[in-house]
């Protein structure tokens, strides 16, 4: 295990780093808020950040961050080939997109992940408000920016050149002209510019190879040929399925975090439920309930019921339900063998019938004819085992009555909620 840390704000920030997780500890006097769900938003799933998960106890709060085993290290990092620290540089404003984003961060270099082929990642993120950094824009992110060019070129201290000595120090061409950049965008180009004519130079001082290595690398070029077309068909899949629809996957998430709810049911449109993971599932039930005509009081005990923990068959209705796909909810109603749910499915199914344009009118009447039976089936069922449970309240003793009746208020409340929320919201469509 490796330790590292640094200050920001009067504030220590300091990393236990091990092989494939990075651990931080905060005390909770550091964050402006003792509520955790306020900080459930840091749990954020963005190809940008390392995915993150917490816990807490009185005292502090631990975060836990997921790397890949195959990182560089500072010590790689500046070992580096010119060309190769430039394109890192640059790699570092293509995280600018995190900051539409409704969390904070920091680009010190302890708090960044750099994967083998150079790719950044950031750890730690605050709310905004609540966490340091406390001021944080593009200005911000811009000063950042500079100072982290800068120690990938010297032995320079970030939080020194953050502080002030940025404008102090005696560097190179290059990097005054970047520290002198009035904007990312002009950033970006000069640091383009210093990589084309770095790359350049480099290239012209390839390393001869002898004959034996080149009949090496041709026999490898051969093999690597036929590895290539056998993984052509995967390829064909990752690329036009697979990274499509993890695009909308993310894309779904961001609008979750924004409170988006249409955002997330345009995002996923068309996407059957099963093929989703259960983290979409969830955002997507969750956005299509708030769409529907329930009162306050209906929609909380709802969504009391929908977590990521719920059945996957539970999201699943809902999302049906949203869709307007009744005889899917309905199906799915009936394998949860819920009978509030599947009278509320057959309430919107059958309205859906009522109001169909397709169907013929000897259709309409048999279908509904089909579906009103059903209803009252299950209904007349719900209604006995209501009165039989009713009954057996009523027959207790009178030395049990305070238990028994908060007993039988407690079922009957449980097995109905749906049920009264649902057919309370039917009545108002």
């Amino acid at each position: 295990m490796k330790e590292e840390q640094f200050t920001l704000e009067e504030q220590v920030f300091r990393f236990e780093k091990e092989e494939t997780s990075w651990r931080l500890d905060l005390k909770r006097s550091e964050v402006d808020s003792q509520d955790l769900r306020n900080l459930w938003i840091l749990d954020l799933h963005h190809p940008l950040f390392l995915e993150q998960s917490m816990t807490a106890d009185q005292d502090q709060i631990h975060l836990t961050y997921q790397t890949d085993a195959l990182g560089l290290s500072a010590e790689e990092i500046q070992a580096l080939p010119v060309s190769d620290r430039l394109r890192l540089a640059i790699n570092v404003l293509d995280l600018a997109p995190a900051l539409e984003l409704p969390v904070t961060f920091m680009l010190h270099p302890i708090n960044l992940f750099v994967t083998k082929d150079a790719q950044v990642k950031i750890a730690y993120r605050g709310v905004p408000g609540m966490m340091v950094p406390r001021k944080w824009d593009q200005v911000e992110f811009l000063r950042q920016a500079k100072c982290y060019a800068v120690t990938l070129f010297g032995d320079w201290d970030f939080m020194e050149l953050y502080q002030g000595t940025l404008e102090l120090e005696d560097l190179p061409d290059f990097l005054v002209e970047i520290r002198d950049a009035a904007s990312l965008e002009e950033m970006k180009a000069l640091l383009e510019k210093a990589y084309q004519e770095r790359k350049e130079e480099e290239e012209k001082t390839l390393t001869l190879v002898s004959s034996r290595q080149h009949r090496i690398f041709k026999l490898a070029t051969v093999w690597l040929s036929a590895v290539v077309t056998l993984l052509l068909l995967p390829l064909i899949y990752l690329v036009f399925f697979q990274a499509p629809f993890k695009e909308k996957l993310l894309q779904a998430d961001t609008a979750y975090l924004k409170v988006d709810y249409t955002g997330v049911i345009d995002e996923l449109e068309g996407v059957a439920p099963s093929s989703l993971p259960t983290t979409q599932k969830y955002e997507l039930a969750t956005s299509y309930l708030q769409g529907l005509n329930f009162s306050e009081d209906q929609k909380k005990v709802i969504l009391n019921n929908v977590t990521l923990k719920s059945d996957s068959l539970y999201l699943h209705y809902w999302i049906y339900i949203g869709r307007h796909d009744f005889t899917q909810a309905l199906d799915t109603a009936k394998r949860i063998d819920d009978s509030d749910l599947i009278i509320y499915a057959l309430r919107k199914e059958i309205k859906a019938t009522r109001d169909s344009e397709k169907l013929s009118g000897e259709q309409r009447e048999k279908k509904l004819s089909e579906l009103e039976g059903e209803y009252k089936k299950y209904w007349d069922a719900r209604s006995k085992l209501l009165e039989a449970e009713t009954d057996e309240t009523k027959s207790s003793t009178s030395s049990s009555t305070t238990a028994s009746s908060t007993e039988g208020s407690s079922t009957e409340s449980s097995s109905s909620t749906t049920a009264s929320s649902t057919e309370s919201s039917d009545h108002k469509e």
